[in-house]
């Protein structure tokens, strides 16, 4: 709508200069005409360059009003639009996508004005995080999830061991089953499938939800849940200088069905599961890569191309979580 607003004051535009520059022909005034356009777009180019400079402040200034303090629970996510609405959202992801189809014009702000967790940018970060490395071995043979929740922690502050969190990480403790044409196990939404100590025994891993969970426990009303949310916008905590956890696998390409197996969880869900499945902490991206800590690889910031990473996270469920900085 924006673009056929523009195009249309375009086409004015051209005209009337048509216009004018006709009739100063007729009444022999060609060379006023000429000094009162240059003038003209002088003025033009000067003025478009300040609104550009400052248009993102100018944005959120004018679209967002000034007397609400907190945003619902239920709905903490809300994005400011026509000149003082405000529309709330349960999902960053759902945000997200309201601001774009506005042309991401307004900013999506988490719990109250002052926290914005996402707004369009076209730059690169200004550099890769370092992320202190915390491996999964040799105490958690299936903790991915668990380790790499410990390093945005502990990056966030909170110096919390990964036994600790695998300790208190929910549990859906479903045993597996497996009878002639069907698999019975747990549910990695609800909780860690399996035994995150000992890849000897049954086990899975888990899904964004038990880890945001308790992430929470430690950064209260810090935690976004991005999942759902495409993968450039799940890239914008790293801007503000926080790590992303995710959710990946370690082939990097997109898996073929036959990698993955069914099973059914106690209440009737269909999972689908990969034995590739990983966790790692996304730290920075540049045009070409994505760079990670991997809990269970010694190199600090892993570089792998972006398109592969993202096939990966895609297919396996679009997981991210991050944190806000409440002192911005």
């Amino acid at each position: 709508m924006m673009e056929l607003i523009i195009a249309g004051i375009v086409s004015v535009f051209l005209i009337l200069i048509i216009a004018m520059h006709a009739i100063a022909k007729i009444v022999n005034a060609q060379k006023l005409f000429f000094r009162a356009f240059y003038s003209f777009m002088i003025i033009l180019i000067v003025l478009g360059g300040v609104t550009y400079t400052f248009r993102d402040s100018f944005i959120e200034k004018l679209v967002f009003p000034e007397d609400i303090e907190v945003f619902p629970e239920e709905t903490p996510f809300a994005v400011g639009h026509n000149h003082g609405e405000v529309a709330y959202f349960k999902s960053y992801a759902e945000a997200v996508s309201f601001s774009r189809e506005l042309n991401a014009k307004s900013p999506v702000y988490f719990q109250k004005p002052e926290i914005i967790v996402w707004k369009k940018t076209d730059g690169l970060p200004s550099e890769v995080l370092q992320v202190p490395l915390i491996l999964q071995l040799p105490e958690l043979q299936r903790g991915a999830e668990i380790t790499s929740l410990a390093m945005l922690l502990h990056f966030a502050g909170e110096k919390v061991h990964k036994l600790e969190l695998a300790e208190k990480i929910r549990k859906d403790t479903t045993p597996l089953i497996i009878e002639e044409d069907r698999i019975y196990f747990g549910n990695p939404f609800d909780g860690f499938v399996g035994n995150p100590y000992s890849a000897d025994e049954p086990g899975f891993g888990v899904y964004h939800g038990p880890i945001a969970d308790l992430a929470e426990v430690y950064l209260p009303e810090k935690i976004i849940d991005m999942t759902g949310a495409s993968f450039e916008d799940i890239l914008y905590p790293i801007h503000n200088g926080n790590p992303v956890w995710t959710i990946i696998h370690t082939q990097f390409t997109t898996l073929p069905q036959s990698a993955f197996q069914t099973w059914l969880t106690p209440s009737g869900e269909e999972i689908e599961a990969t034995k590739y499945h990983h966790a790692v902490l996304i730290t920075g991206y540049d045009e070409k890569n994505v760079y990670f800590n991997d809990p269970l690889s010694q190199e600090v910031n892993q570089p792998v191309p972006k398109d592969q990473f993202k096939l990966a996270w895609t297919q396996m469920g679009s997981q991210a979580i991050s944190y806000v900085n409440k002192e911005n």
